[in-house]
């Protein structure tokens, strides 16, 4: 069983599936109605209008209907868009049993507990007939899927087959329901008696003519019907009580009971093949939906989703031939000729898992899951001759993968490598010890193996692990065509490494299951399938998209360009040819091809925001303008890019305060102080727009600004710089202010005024003001500077460049492509080179000759003009130096290391590649080592250093000056994690327990933000944290061991469990002297005696030694234990890192930290690790990277 959905709640007691959503709606005996979507495990809707069990649910084929009865003896239908019960239909007076819609016509059928089976017409919403004749509850009635017959079965103990084709006659000619008691048009065509017992539940075979029933006589039964009659076919015998639903799914038959059993029967064979069992809940119903292979199951304490095999097709390409198998068939197609073969296998329940491939010749092995693991070694004949069916076989083995001419490896029971051959039966062990749970396929010589936490490159040869990489939840591995790459898959993710194991790429779909991913043979893509979507990932930039949706999952086989082929859950090879012209555009712009990226915009086949997001982030902001519409994004873009004509048109367009006063200080920047004049004056921002006119020296705006201006306060202030000594009296005196209004007539010479404003004076003001001595003075006269900022002559970018020359092309030849509008062309052109201007500073005379020439167009005798006439005549342009971006955004573009992250203080980015590499989940414990990182790479920086300078003095210098990617210098944090663990040792041999837990947590905290550019120091930073973690997780069972009481037998089981970790020999020692002595104090001397074994073996010292000899000699005459204890020393086991219990190898599968890999079992998935204290147990991690 292939559990998909797994849901509590109520008693489910009636279950359908939706044909084309993923749904699934169940009725519960609470008397809700639910509709659950079981890929993504969230609830749709519920409905809560009924008073009794929702017995009868069903949705329509094609309308957003489905319909329930319960037992309120209540029909009701409803539309799930309106979220609401469009109408009642009442008639029945007993619990009604089942409900169904009809296939094509507007009926839906009930049965009920009053004797009945209905049928209604839901769109006159009335009854069209009313089927009598059993005697007691009719517990089920169903449509033939095809035929105008209905089959109903009852408690009386028999099913009866009625003809209603007379119904859709009387249909088309009335439309008017007949008789509720009986309907005269419907007949009983077949009555059938066999069951011992009432028969509860009775269906259709989809396609063949069968009749399935499930009875109280625990059997279920099979009915063959003919033209004339309808007879027993067989009996299947197994349930050991009630047997209440059965169905139909492809060519078995599936029933459940109240035996707490689900039972899956080979109707041609006529037994049982699979059996589910629960251990308490009782199975009321069942649904299926072959077109999804899906089954669902309806029990006491809720419902569940499952399939019975694996829809993966297992599938091996070797060079131009695939190889595949589907339904007890071999494949073998040919993908240049596209010619397939088909050869017959022995059969088999169960399909294989695994295919490889012979290197030298046309053996493969195919690896099946049953019966404990085998491997079957077959020989692909020539097409037109049969495959020998009688194939080479090795049983007990797992994951066969072919590693040299005629020998393929495969692990044994206990996880060891074994060598087979194609021509003998015999197997060898490989020569190492160690052992593991998958293997995949690897280049000629080699293999990946897999463990709980890490994939090794073993190469067989040298006997040796050449490669290693922390992954885990690793299902399927692919490798490139040159096996250079290879791309691990787990249940979420895709990690894509190099051959060395190096990571590329890592590819995360949280919320849907990863398919299947193959590498393309032309261009550095991965292309990968989720359950509904093919998608994309470049591996230079790990950028991914989406390039469509699928109607089903499919299993991409090989990539060539823009052909993906794939195998679709039908055993079925598809060519998909794709239209990646959003992939053609990121390749070519990650190329720098920018005459392809001009071609595809001109195509006008790209849309949406989610391009320009992308051309933005990635700082081709010109780009995106040819993309948007939005006249507020395009006015973001061309502030960015410094497209001033652009901006101001969208400006005009947008007509705000704060888009003006943006578009003024942007314009200010670029030194176009004209545009910045006018945007201050759109805003109101009239004495940004006065001082801009004052700093220029120019008076002509600022006269017409301050005549525009009704601000008394700002005309007085810049009517200064005017010499309008009348405007400025005007002004005071219009303030109220004459004294002063007064002075300043005077001293412009306007003596009439002057007269004028003295005798509106008060007398005594006036003769005070006439004591002042009034000087006059010649104003100044300004000289205008210029009318904008001097610019840097900027050099067209390579695409504003190329998109002037297709322009300028397109005008010569007649056919301009008319893409670009007049605002975007008057943008970009306002940047264009100067050959003319250029020519003449130079001493050309704009022909490109020179004065001087000589040689035949050698112009060596350039003319350099004198340090004087530059300054005074052909002055060059200004010169703004270009900002360049801070260091430490070029630390966080260019490494995934989280070290370097810290080191630039971008936390943020930090804490998102801890979350996806080890899973973080409570990132305190470590800010004090990462502040302690920043600091000592940041706090050496002088206040002078800006953000424009190329090196910091905390960077490594590159050789290569322009080189784009530095790297911080970074503190080599390896002595002081080496100084904690020896630290942590020493406490550990004083018994200061906790203190010494505290000096290993630390260690392993501290290796979070610790990064090398040496592998040699990766390798000793990992041996630390696996050794720190293993003693955490000891020093967590002794300090529990220390909480309980010393005598109990929980405090001798922790001492017990103590001693299996892996600790130095002295250490150990230390723990099973601990425990031998508790074990002997509780007169368990059959365990005393095993661990004063194991204890003898560690060559402890005299004393230890004696004592443990005495005991040993005591469990040898006494071999028993006085307390009973849950230890068994000799079964392997994990100790669970939450509950510090033993995990025995074999029983489950362990959930396991995303960074300290400690296990725990499954049902603390999702909890925090009590060993490092900031990870989650189970979490999907593609492990913490330390290299630089």
């Amino acid at each position: 069983m292939l559990t998909k959905f797994d849901v509590h709640s109520s008693r489910v007691k009636g279950i359908s599936f939706h044909r084309s959503r993923p749904w699934v709606l169940c009725g519960l005996h609470n008397g809700t109605a639910q509709i659950w979507d079981y890929c993504m495990n969230v609830s749709v809707d519920t409905y809560t209008e009924h008073n009794g069990s929702v017995r009868g649910v069903d949705f329509h084929n094609t309308q957003p209907l489905f319909v329930t009865g319960a037992d309120d003896n209540l029909i009701k239908v409803w539309n799930y868009k309106l979220r609401r019960c469009l109408f009642t239909l009442t008639g029945h007076v007993d619990y009604i049993r089942v409900t169904f819609f009809h296939h094509q016509q507007p009926w839906i059928i009930s049965s009920s507990d009053d004797f009945t089976v209905r049928i209604w017409n839901w769109q006159s919403r009335t009854s069209v007939a009313s089927l009598t004749g059993h005697d007691h509850y009719v517990m089920c009635a169903q449509f033939h899927p095809r035929e105008d017959l209905v089959v109903s079965a009852s408690l009386d103990r028999t099913i009866r087959v009625w003809d209603i084709s007379a119904l859709r006659t009387q249909r088309q000619e009335t439309g008017i329901a007949q008789d509720l008691l009986g309907n005269p048009n419907v007949v009983v065509k077949y009555l059938l008696e066999g069951h011992e017992k009432g028969v509860n539940w009775v269906c259709f075979h989809p396609t063949k003519p069968y009749i399935a029933s499930a009875a109280d006589d625990r059997t279920v039964r099979v009915w063959r019907m003919s033209e004339t009659s309808c007879h027993e076919e067989l009996q299947l015998r197994g349930h050991t009580n009630n047997v209440n639903c059965v169905s139909y799914i492809k060519d078995y038959l599936i029933s459940n009971g109240e035996d707490r059993t689900i039972r899956v029967w080979d109707v041609r064979a006529r037994c049982s093949i699979m059996v589910f069992r629960r251990d308490t809940d009782r199975y009321w119903i069942l649904a299926t939906l072959p077109a999804r292979n899906l089954i669902a199951a309806g029990h006491d304490s809720g419902m569940m989703v499952f399939k019975l095999f694996r829809e993966r097709p297992a599938w091996a390409l070797k060079d131009k031939d695939l190889y595949y198998v589907y339904e007890n068939k071999f494949y073998s197609h040919n993908l240049e000729t596209d010619v397939c073969s088909k050869y017959g296998l022995a059969p088999h329940l169960y399909p294989p898992r695994i295919i490889t491939c012979n290197p030298v010749d046309n053996t493969v092995a195919l690896w099946f899951a049953e019966d404990g693991g085998m491997t079957e070694v077959l020989t692909i004949p020539r097409p037109g001759t049969a495959m020998d069916s009688d194939g080479r076989r090795h049983g007990g083995v797992s994951d066969a993968v072919f590693f040299a001419p005629n020998k393929y490896m495969a692990l044994d029971r206990d996880g060891r490598l074994l060598v087979c051959g194609t021509q003998s039966e015999r197997e060898k062990l490989a020569p190492t010890e160690r052992t593991f749970k998958r293997l995949f396929p690897a280049p000629v010589g080699n293999v990946v193996c897999h463990t709980d936490n890490s994939v090794e490159l073993y190469h067989f040869a040298q006997n040796a692990f050449t490669y290693e990489a922390p992954l885990s939840g690793v299902r399927y591995v692919v490798w490139d065509k040159a096996f250079s790459k290879v791309a691990f898959i787990g249940q979420n993710c895709i990690t894509v490494m190099t051959k060395q194991l190096k990571t590329i790429a890592i590819v995360t779909e949280p919320t849907t299951r990863v398919k299947g991913a193959v590498f393309d043979d032309q261009r550095n893509i991965l292309y990968y399938t989720t359950s509904n979507q093919l998608k994309y990932c470049s591996l230079r930039t790990s950028e991914c998209g989406t390039i469509q949706s699928l109607a089903m999952p499919v299993y991409p086989v090989k990539a060539c360009g823009d052909t993906v082929m794939a195998l679709s859950r039908d055993g079925k090879l598809v060519r998909m040819e794709l239209n990646n012209v959003e992939l053609d555009f990121k390749l070519k712009l990650q190329q720098q091809a920018f005459r392809d990226v001009i071609r595809i915009i001109r195509q006008r086949q790209l849309k949406g925001q989610a391009l320009v997001g992308y051309l933005h982030k990635h700082g081709y902001s010109e780009i995106a303008l040819h993309f948007v519409t939005d006249p507020l994004t395009r006015f973001n873009l061309a502030i960015e890019c410094g497209a001033m004509e652009i901006a101001r048109n969208s400006a005009v367009e947008l007509n705000q305060v704060n888009v003006w006063r943006r578009l003024a200080e942007a314009a200010t920047t670029f030194g176009d102080i004209s545009l910045a004049e006018f945007a201050h004056s759109k805003s109101g921002n009239y004495h940004g727009a006065g001082l801009l006119s004052v700093i220029l020296g120019n008076t002509n705006a600022l006269s017409q600004l301050v005549s525009s201006t009704k601000d008394d306060s700002f005309n007085l202030h810049y009517g200064l710089y005017l010499n309008d000594t009348e405007k400025r009296v005007k002004v005071l005196e219009k303030a109220g202010q004459l004294p002063l209004a007064y002075l300043a007539a005077k001293s412009g010479g306007l003596n009439d005024l002057a007269s004028d404003l003295l005798e509106r004076m008060d007398p005594q003001v006036a003769e005070n003001i006439q004591q002042t001595e009034v000087k006059s003075f010649e104003p100044p006269h300004a000289n205008a500077v210029t009318d904008n900022w001097p610019m840097l002559e900027v050099e067209e970018s390579v695409f504003a460049r190329l998109l002037k020359e297709s322009h300028q092309q397109g005008n010569a030849g007649g056919s301009m492509d008319e893409y670009e509008d007049a605002e975007a062309g008057s943008g970009w052109d306002e940047d264009g080179d100067d050959i003319g201007g250029r020519a003449e500073r130079l001493g050309c005379d704009g022909t490109g000759s020179v004065d001087h020439a000589a040689g035949e167009g050698w112009d060596d005798d350039l003319e350099i003009l004198e340090y004087g006439n530059e300054r005074h005549g052909s002055c060059g342009p200004y010169i703004v130096p270009t900002e360049k971006p801070p260091l430490d955004s070029l630390w966080v573009e260019s490494s995934s290391v989280v070290a370097v992250h810290v080191a630039a203080g971008s936390f943020a980015t930090a804490f998102s590649l801890l979350r996806t590499q080890i899973g973080l989940a409570n990132p305190e414990p470590l800010k004090p080592y990462m502040m302690g990182l920043w600091v000592s790479v940041n706090a050496a920086r002088p206040a002078w250093l800006i953000p424009s300078a190329l090196f910091s003095l905390t960077s490594l210098r590159s050789d290569n000056l322009e080189d784009a990617c530095p790297s911080p210098l970074l503190p080599n944090y390896l002595p002081q994690i080496n100084d904690e663990l020896r630290a942590g040792y020493a406490a550990f041999v004083e018994g200061r327990f906790a203190d010494s837990h505290v000096r290993f947590v630390s260690a392993m905290h501290q290796a979070v933000v610790a990064a090398f550019r040496d592998d040699r120091d990766v390798t000793e930073l990992l041996d630390v944290v696996k050794t720190a973690s293993e003693y955490t997780r000891a020093l967590n069972v002794q300090l529990h061991c220390k909480k309980v009481d010393g005598n109990s037998t929980e405090a001798l089981e922790l001492s017990l469990y103590f001693t299996h970790f892996k600790l130095q020999r002295n250490h150990l020692i230390l723990a099973l002297s601990q425990a031998m002595s508790k074990a002997y104090k509780k007169k368990n001397f059959k365990t005393a005696g095993l661990v004063a074994r194991r204890l003898l073996d560690q060559d402890p010292p005299a004393s230890k030694a004696n004592q443990a000899t005495a005991i040993v000699a005591e469990a040898d005459r006494n071999p028993t234990d006085a307390e009973s204890i849950e230890y068994n020393g000799r079964n392997p086991f994990e100790l669970c890192s939450v509950t510090h219990r033993p995990i025995y190898r074999g029983t489950v599968e362990p959930a396991r930290c995303g960074y300290c890999f400690s296990p725990a079992f499954p049902d603390h998935k999702g909890e925090l690790c009590p060993v490092c204290t900031i990870s989650i147990i189970g979490a999907k991690s593609s492990g913490l990277c330390h290299r630089i």
